[in-house]
C-alpha cells in the first residue's frame, strides 16, 4: 500500500486482484458494488503506472516477493 500510495481500499482491490479473483467477486467480498471497485481499480492502475488487471498483478505480486 505504502510503496504505490494507494489507499486501504485501493490496496485491497490490488491485492486481491493479484490473487485472480475478479472484479465482481471482489465486490461481493467486500461488500460494495462493482461500480466502486472498478473505481478503486482504476485510482490503482493509474498510481502504479500500469494498464491492465494482469499487468497490476504482476506487479503486486513481484514488489510483495522483494519484500518478503
Amino acid at each position: 500500500r505504502q510503496l504505490f500510495g494507494l489507499t486501504p481500499s485501493e490496496a485491497r482491490v490490488a491485492a486481491a486482484i493479484a490473487e485472480g479473483v475478479a472484479p465482481e467477486e471482489i465486490a461481493e467480498r467486500l461488500g460494495v458494488s462493482t461500480g466502486t471497485v472498478r473505481s478503486h481499480l482504476k485510482q490503482a492502475l493509474g498510481k502504479t503506472g500500469t494498464h491492465r488487471q494482469s499487468e497490476l498483478a504482476a506487479l503486486v505480486n513481484h514488489s510483495v516477493a522483494m519484500l518478503g
